[in-house]
């Protein structure tokens, strides 16, 4: 890239007009090759008229050229005539760049916002910027964007608000326990300035974030919370998420008739909670170690929500002693439970810890101790990966019960395990705000880590 802004947009008409000469044409041939009307084409050429990016494609594509040719030249077109980035046509070419993994390209750009004397036109930049990123399928590429509003932006401001609640639902995504948390901590105090358009939302993904790491009491007060915002506002939807999610933190602390009686609540609000009630009284009967509802459950719901269901149920008919009804259940539903075994993002992790522990179980005492060796050492991984020390304690437990039956190779395996807390087939994941790969790369890889 030229170092001076103001001659790259010369730099990039001569290198354009270097490429028509190779080939013998002229700008009207251009025009025809390209689709785009000869009289902008000309305006382009004489520096009257920005160029687009979808533009430079199509000249791109005409002269049989790479799609990111002149990327380097193009970042000019992305600066207005006082030198600022206008942030619509910055993101977008961004999000090219990222196509392409042009990233020193982008680095160059945040490097240019940083250089914005104005505190209030840094933020409105970044701002713009890092909303268009976050709407996009490469939304976790916003983040250092959000990070450069919330160093610099005015304390207790809508915008910072709402980048203390993106930057949440990135970390959430990337290191759940670890750094998504402490964004939620974070996030907290802004939740009253959030817009009312953004509030209720945020409430709610506050709520699928106690349920995934299982913080049953912190659940229960953010159902209780959104419920009260909710009925001032007349969210009927609201309302029956935070009767929802109150039963399933009820359940979690074992208030088996608490949490029925918050089920039957949410199914006056239409036919679809009406029948997540049904669904809800079900399995909190099978989590009250009831096995004759299992198949019932099962015939009502489809391939998705099924896999929710295989841990509950394995482990009702463990307690229960019912091993030839696991065995059949396990060969009737083992496609499900390969699937789930194969999940890696939060939500469902959560369910493969909780079946992971059962699978051991069923193995450790059906005598099949190879399994539950194996089956308790991955609990442990997801336990340990999850932070949830509930589970950490009973594969520690278990693996106690069983120890007679370890070979060396059980041993070491599961110490290495719990001493290390690396998964046996990746590396370690560093669950530190600043230290975890994945959130350190979508900050990093811009160069926009700063202090």
């Amino acid at each position: 890239m030229t170092s001076n802004l103001h001659v790259a947009p010369m730099e990039l008409r001569h290198r354009l007009q270097d490429e028509l000469s190779i080939r013998g044409w002229k700008q009207k041939e251009l025009a025809e090759a390209s689709g785009i009307d000869s009289s902008t084409i000309s305006y382009i050429f004489n520096n009257k008229q920005s160029l687009m990016l979808p533009q430079l494609h199509a000249i791109n594509h005409a002269f049989g050229l790479p799609i990111d040719t002149f990327y380097e030249e193009f970042i000019g077109e992305c600066c207005n005539e006082l030198g600022r980035l206008r942030p619509d046509k910055t993101s977008d070419f961004i999000l090219h760049c990222i196509e392409v993994e042009k990233y020193d390209l982008v680095k160059q750009l945040v490097q240019l916002l940083y250089e914005e004397t104005n505190r209030s036109k840094l933020i409105d930049t970044a701002f713009k910027i890092a909303e268009r990123i976050f709407q996009s399928p490469k939304r976790n590429y916003s983040l250092p964007f959000y990070d450069i509003i919330i160093r610099n932006g005015y304390s207790r401001s809508e915008k910072i608000a709402i980048s203390y609640f993106r930057r949440f639902l990135i970390l959430r995504d990337l290191d759940t326990s670890g750094a998504g948390n402490e964004a939620l901590c974070q996030l907290i105090e802004y939740l009253p300035i959030l817009p009312d358009s953004l509030r209720l939302d945020a409430y709610y993904r506050i709520l699928t974030y106690y349920n995934v790491v299982e913080n049953w009491a912190k659940l229960l007060q953010y159902a209780k919370e959104l419920r009260a915002i909710a009925f001032e506002e007349g969210q009927d939807d609201y309302i029956a998420e935070s009767w929802l999610y109150e039963s399933v933190a009820l359940k979690g602390m074992k208030n088996y008739e608490g949490a029925l009686n918050s089920t039957r609540q949410y199914a006056v609000y239409g036919d679809h909670y009406a029948f997540l009630s049904k669904c809800n009284e079900l399995y909190i009967s099978i989590e009250m170690k009831k096995t004759e509802p299992i198949e019932e459950l099962m015939g009502l719901l489809n391939s998705d929500q099924k896999l929710l269901v295989l841990p509950v149920a394995l482990d009702s008919y463990v307690s229960n002693d019912a091993f030839q009804d696991a065995a059949v259940y396990l060969e009737q539903h083992n496609t499900y439970i390969d699937i789930l075994l194969s999940m890696e993002d939060p939500f469902h992790v959560k369910h493969k810890l909780r079946l992971t522990q059962a699978l051991a179980q069923y193995y450790f005492k059906t005598a099949q101790h190879e399994l539950g060796f194996n089956f308790n050492a991955l609990s442990l991984e997801l336990a340990l990966k999850l932070k949830n020390m509930q589970y950490v304690g009973m594969s520690v437990l278990l693996f106690q019960e069983y120890e007679i039956h370890a070979s060396e190779e059980h041993k070491g395996r599961f110490t290495h395990i719990l001493l290390n807390e690396v998964d046996s087939n990746e590396e370690s994941t560093s669950h530190d705000l600043h230290g975890s790969f994945l959130v350190r790369f979508y900050r990093v890889i811009f160069g926009s880590e700063r202090g």
